[in-house]
């Protein structure tokens, strides 16, 4: 589950504004507001973008909702790597 307050208060502590934080990720500020109300999450693709702009590691900016882990997603290493390289072979 995608840890909205963390997000949020790494942003700030960055001195980034959402519009700035939104171009350096390719998202519309819209969205980065919706993720900070907790309206809607970021897919794992984006969520690597966000944690190489807010300098955190991925797992930072993921939460365990209530220890049950059957509502939280399991990030696979192996997913992780392939979407970093996809990534990586895009610029």
């Amino acid at each position: 589950m995608f840890n909205r307050h963390y997000f949020t208060t790494r942003r700030l502590a960055l001195g980034l504004s959402v519009e700035e934080l939104a171009g350096e990720i390719m998202v519309a500020p819209s969205t980065v507001y919706r993720w900070e109300s907790g309206e809607t999450s970021p897919n794992l693709r984006t969520l690597i973008r966000v944690s190489r702009s807010l300098r955190v590691p991925l797992h930072a900016l993921a939460e365990q909702a209530g220890g049950d882990e059957s509502t939280t997603r399991a990030i696979q290493p192996a997913e992780i790597h392939r979407i970093a390289k996809e990534n990586n072979d895009e610029r």
